[in-house]
């Protein structure tokens, strides 16, 4: 008797006649595709687990070395030639005219055009060799190859696959890659034959992808320069620091923190009044934020969150210091792909030392890693950027288990990011998502107490040591705001 014929012997045992006719409607519509929430257990991975297993190699390729320059100069040697013999050395003049060279060939050791060069290896006709140094030549050259990189496991060139706008798709096309037989082998009977059929659904070679972002596509998420300025608003200073206090340290709504302003301070403010009042403010702490950055730490955590702007998912980014509890960098994007990644990581790594060697840990979405080669190109080669990922609630691998610890960090972190963002049920707009993120990092990094660091703030400033209240603290950071 298999599980199933057990199942439905324990069902007829609990359930009466008219609940297991509910069961087996409930069970028709998920058949019939009518309840959309509830989906049957897909049993496809478990039979092919390989079956589009993307992810981002953490090797780089090795940089193909230059075309060799040549040697000698082919004019000097000519005029050496006529000195030493009294008579020009004549261009080689072939009887058969399918012999001739092609006129793009050069000689690689002193430079001479075609008209001195004659194939050396009869019908072949890949070797050359030049009549005025007497060296051999290749037509085409391994060197020459137009990849400029190499395949990290065996050292072939890779052949560009792809073209975009953003990047350009390299891999390795040898057969006899040791990356390539080592994934082969991973498959089981099944995938093999699935391989055969659909070769496209498998990643089994090495795969590189060179990023071509410009400066503007590098630029940090930021709220817009509001239309009036803080000393144009109706309000004193004091009201504008008291609807920071509630709507941002206190994580509560526009609409309950006019409410707040009106029945307990007598304040006539409305709740859009209290969401401008919030963007024009944080345009301020937003560079307050960027001046009084700390120096980030060797471990450096990052993650990204899931928020609402206009009924659609965007991606809140942020990296962590892992011992000051400091947020180092954040940004908001409509993808978690390589790009706000790299944005990200480089807004974190901006404070750090010369010669400081980082360690960044992440989960294991491929995004961080392809942002880490990009960043690390630029980066001296004694010391680039040292990746760690922590995948999955299990540790299942040693490096999980050994930074387990820090992924908690990043987690706890997106329960209190998640608590302040909460009561506005989603954004209208980019500008108010963003606006709000600076005044939580702001609250976060110079105002909130943090009881892992002994119930002191992860960026203390001298400034606002001596100010009890947090209103007086919110006003002292837009005075400070301001005259940057």
């Amino acid at each position: 008797m298999n599980k199933i014929s057990r199942f439905v012997i324990w069902i007829c045992s609990k359930f009466t006649k008219s609940e297991i006719e509910q069961i087996v409607k409930e069970l028709t519509d998920i058949l019939n595709n009518r309840n959309p929430n509830v989906k049957p257990k897909d049993d496809f991975k478990e039979k092919y687990p390989n079956y589009r297993n993307f992810y981002v190699d953490p090797n780089p390729p090795i940089t193909r070395p230059k075309p060799v320059l040549p040697q000698f100069n082919w004019k000097e040697l000519l005029d050496n030639y006529k000195t030493k013999h009294n008579k020009p050395l004549k261009p080689i003049t072939p009887k058969n005219p399918n012999n001739k060279v092609p006129s793009d060939c050069i000689c690689r050791t002193c430079g001479a055009p075609a008209d001195y060069l004659y194939f050396n290896d009869g019908k072949k006709r890949s070797q050359i060799k030049c009549k005025i140094c007497n060296s051999l030549s290749q037509i085409q050259p391994r060197y020459l190859y137009k990849s400029k990189y190499s395949c990290p496991y065996c050292n072939s060139p890779l052949q560009l696959k792809k073209h975009r706008a953003n990047f350009d798709l390299y891999h390795c096309t040898n057969n006899s890659c040791p990356h390539y037989i080592s994934a082969k082998n991973k498959l089981n009977f099944g995938e093999k034959l699935l391989l055969s059929i659909k070769p496209f659904q498998f990643k089994l070679r090495y795969y590189y992808r060179e990023y071509h972002f410009t400066n503007e596509q590098l630029c940090l998420s930021s709220p817009s320069k509001p239309y009036f300025t803080l000393s144009n608003i109706r309000n004193s200073l004091n009201t504008l620091s008291l609807i920071l206090t509630f709507h941002i340290s206190f994580a509560i709504s526009a609409r309950k923190t006019a409410l707040i302003m009106r029945k307990v301070f007598q304040i006539p403010v409305s709740y859009q009044t209290v969401l401008n009042y919030c963007q024009s403010a944080a345009y301020w702490c937003h560079k307050f934020n960027l001046a009084y950055k700390s120096k980030i730490d060797d471990n450096i955590v990052g993650d990204e969150d899931y928020i609402k702007i206009s009924g659609k998912n965007h991606f809140a980014f942020f990296f962590l210091s892992s011992e000051k509890r400091a947020i180092i960098s954040y940004h908001i994007h409509n993808t978690r792909d390589t790009l706000p990644a790299v944005v990200s990581i480089n807004e974190a790594i901006r404070t750090s030392q010369p010669y400081q060697h980082i360690t960044t840990i992440t989960d294991s979405n491929p995004s961080y890693t392809a942002a880490i080669l990009h960043i690390n190109k630029s980066r001296p080669l004694d010391n680039p950027i040292i990746h760690k990922t922590v995948t999955g609630l299990q540790n299942l691998d040693s490096e999980s288990e050994e930074y387990r610890t820090f992924k908690q960090i990043i987690e706890r972190f997106a329960r209190t990011y998640k608590q302040h963002v909460r009561p506005a049920h989603g954004f209208k707009d980019f500008n108010g998502a963003i606006s709000t993120t600076v005044l939580f990092v702001t609250h976060y990094n110079f105002l909130r107490p943090h009881m892992t660091l002994n119930y002191s703030v992860p960026v203390p400033l001298n400034e606002l040591k001596n100010i009890p209240t947090f209103q007086g603290q919110w006003a002292k950071i837009l005075e400070i705001a301001c005259k940057l």
